[in-house]
């Protein structure tokens, strides 16, 4: 997953105005970021819901494979247009409309989170996203924390803009 953090994030499209992105409070490991889509927070987070869309919502993934489902509960794979695969458990929170995923097989510790809550304007959505990632090992060696926290900043701005374009057509 961490490689294909380090291809997306370099690929990734100019910053929208409209998403902010910023360091956690809490963790000096998670980056956090938001923005506002014009959809209704239940529509937004069911769509989210349904992993075959994300090929739609997020242009980074060619197809998905749901291994396995048990309730708020998922094995998933995401493959790239590189061919690359990410293994992820999902575990997700319908009551506060949260996706909430894990990558299961890489060289890094890697989950991200996103919520999606009423926005101030009746329609809209706040978009809500968490990134945690924490390289240990070997390739910490090799990979700094600049780095990492770089590479997070990235990912949420990238993933919220995809948000944004993906809500903007519908």
């Amino acid at each position: 997953m961490l490689r294909n953090l380090v291809i997306v994030c370099v690929l990734a499209a100019p910053a929208a105005a409209d998403v902010s992105v910023y360091d956690s409070r809490d963790d000096k490991s998670i980056t956090e970021g938001d923005t506002i889509i014009a959809v209704d927070p239940d529509v937004a987070y069911e769509t989210a819901l349904d992993y075959s869309k994300w090929t739609a919502i997020f242009p980074d993934i060619k197809q998905v494979i749901v291994t396995k489902r048990h309730g708020d509960d998922a094995m998933v794979t995401f493959v790239h247009p590189d061919g690359n695969r990410d293994n992820v458990h999902f575990h997700n929170t319908p009551q506060a409309r949260m996706i909430w995923f894990e990558d299961t097989g890489g060289r890094a510790e890697v989950w991200a989170e996103i919520v999606f809550v009423p926005g101030e304007k009746a329609g809209t959505t706040r978009v809500h996203s968490r990134v945690f990632a924490n390289v240990h090992g070997v390739t910490g060696w090799f990979v700094g924390d600049d780095t990492v926290k770089s590479l997070r900043a990235k990912r949420v701005r990238h993933d919220l803009n995809d948000l944004q374009t993906y809500f903007a057509k519908k």
